[in-house]
């Protein structure tokens, strides 16, 4: 899958699973899987910074328009 936002490659995945005449049903759900994982340890290792440095602000919003 070409490297693209995670955000971005989550929607895809959930758009692929919901498509029950994929015949890489099973595929996608296990790439969703990945891909919410790493999501959350990104969460995660973010949340941890900013209690770190004791800055919340570190969140960053990354959308535009």
């Amino acid at each position: 899958m070409p490297s693209r936002r995670l955000e971005d490659r989550i929607r895809e995945l959930c758009a692929r699973v919901v498509c029950e005449n994929d015949p890489h049903w099973e595929e996608a759900v296990h790439e969703l899987q990945r891909a919410s994982h790493e999501h959350s340890l990104r969460l995660d290792n973010m949340t941890t910074a900013a209690v770190a440095i004791g800055k919340p602000e570190v969140f960053v919003e990354r959308r535009h328009g």
